[in-house]
């Protein structure tokens, strides 16, 4: 790892496009869901929020608040994230009844990426990857950018390995504004029945 700042270098990896990053009331946002978010990923909430990179993963971020609990993407993730951790938590976790995880990502191949949360410190959060195609547990001792730097840099996961190219980030409102133009989000190429069949990943909802 090199001393730049982490999220210059996931910049470097994956330039955020102009509009991208959300404001998110982070003192509701941790009041609904009972814990401090890290730093590290308000800062990636502020430069990219919400959205999808390379026709693949999905970046979750916390909803307005509905209610006493959490709700929206990010809780849907999270209640899934928990009955698998449930089912069959990593070695070395146990299973406790409330399991310590959050989900802060999905990808194409349903995996979902989380942090477990049982450090009070949540500088400390590990990531952990649910796999469905192992059905198993993976869990990573870095934070979400650290995570992020290294799996786009081939270190993680091969499938990332053998590609150097510029990580395309396209954040949800910038989806929609592509769809209503004909274009695919997913490709930034024209297609003028882009926006007849409806969202193509997590999140992405027309006309809002």
């Amino acid at each position: 790892m090199d001393e730049q700042p982490l999220i210059a270098q996931l910049r470097d990896l994956m330039p955020p496009h102009d509009g991208a990053g959300d404001s998110v009331d982070w003192q509701e946002a941790e009041r609904v869901w009972g814990v401090t978010f890290p730093q590290d990923y308000k800062e990636f909430v502020a430069t990219y929020g919400e959205g999808e990179t390379d026709a693949f993963l999905t970046f979750l971020v916390p909803g307005p608040a509905e209610g006493p609990v959490p709700s929206g993407g990010m809780a849907e993730e999270t209640a899934e994230a928990r009955r698998m951790w449930l089912e069959k938590a990593p070695a070395g976790y146990g299973s406790p009844a409330t399991p310590p995880v959050i989900a802060w990502g999905v990808n194409a191949r349903a995996d979902l990426l989380c942090w477990v949360t049982d450090e009070q410190d949540p500088g400390r959060w590990p990531v952990a990857v649910w796999s469905r195609g192992d059905l198993a547990w993976s869990v990573h001792d870095c934070g979400m950018l650290e995570y992020l730097v290294r799996l786009f840099r081939g270190e993680i996961d091969p499938m990332w390995a053998d590609d150097d190219g510029v990580r395309r980030f396209v954040h949800v409102r910038e989806a929609q504004r592509l769809l209503a133009a004909g274009i695919d989000p997913d490709t930034g190429e024209p297609n003028p029945f882009a926006d007849m069949f409806g969202p193509s990943w997590p999140g992405l909802t027309q006309g809002d």
